[in-house]
């Protein structure tokens, strides 16, 4: 049985390595930075054999006529991001093995949890992938499984949903065949909007980002899932639901409130969160 150790959930913003690399970053772009090198440092200490990479694609491989609600990755490598975000956002490549094995392994126990994933061998992971790869494990030195969600093609999965396929994951976890050290590292947003009125804010809508992480922290699923409906996250941001990949980790978390949590509030560029959940608080059994 596999032993999981560390989940963990960031940004992935594309904006965010180059605001930090700015000769003169705004103190909450310092301070965010800070706490993004801590969460390295976290997962790090739990000295994980495997990184199980939950993210969403934005549209680069998976359209709105052939879109996935989640798929595992079963590719040998895994590398990214795409070749224009590179360009627009002068992002810093991510190359990966990946651990075949545990990923044939979650898609053989997945049906029996009650998710069937779809899978695929040949794909390339884009910046909500490679973003937070770079800031909590810049060696690219531990094999990935690299999971992709839906957030962006409608129909999406409801909050309940993501919720599950977190609890199933979990079990899944708990029964692979091998003794491997597993962490979890889940990248998402709070509310953001894209080409609409509310673009280039600190955040689309800091009620809800305060909110959302309130409840994150006190680990209040049935609000979160209450709250965090397609309705309530569109009028946040109309990319707000990439939120949903923190609800898969609070099924991940068995419900549990974090080991820590918190969120800074760039003056542009969208909020930038944080959470963990870890063995050595007791939070993972």
């Amino acid at each position: 049985m596999a032993e999981l150790v560390e989940i963990m959930g960031i940004s992935h913003s594309p904006n965010f390595p180059g605001q930090i690399a700015e000769p003169n970053p705004e103190p909450a772009i310092v301070e965010a930075a800070r706490d993004y090198e801590l969460m390295r440092q976290r997962m790090a200490g739990f000295r994980p054999d495997v990184l199980v990479v939950i993210a969403s694609d934005h549209l680069n491989q998976f359209f709105m006529d052939n879109m996935p609600a989640f798929l595992v990755g079963k590719a040998p490598r895994a590398e990214g991001p795409f070749p224009h975000e590179m360009r627009t956002f002068g992002i810093a490549p991510y190359r990966a093995e990946v651990e075949v094995d545990v990923a044939k392994s979650m898609l053989q126990l997945a049906p029996k949890m009650g998710v069937d994933f779809s899978f695929s061998d040949e794909f390339r992971i884009d910046h909500a992938f490679t973003v937070p790869l770079n800031f909590i494990r810049p060696e690219m030195d531990l094999p990935i499984v690299p999971i992709f969600t839906n957030v962006m093609a409608p129909p999406v999965p409801p909050a309940q949903r993501f919720y599950e396929v977190g609890k199933a994951i979990r079990r899944i976890i708990h029964e692979l065949p091998s003794n491997k050290r597993v962490g979890v590292l889940s990248s998402g947003h709070l509310a953001i909007e894209i080409g609409g009125p509310k673009e280039g804010r600190s955040s689309a809508d800091p009620e809800f980002d305060r909110r959302m992480m309130n409840l994150v922290g006190r680990g209040d699923v049935e609000t979160v899932i209450a709250e965090a409906t397609w309705e309530r996250m569109m009028a946040s941001g109309n990319v707000t639901p990439g939120f949903l990949n923190f609800v898969l980790l609070m099924g991940l978390a068995d419900g549990r409130a974090p080991s820590v949590s918190g969120v800074r509030f760039p003056k542009s560029k969208g909020s930038v969160p944080y959470m963990a959940w870890d063995s050595q608080a007791g939070v993972l059994p």
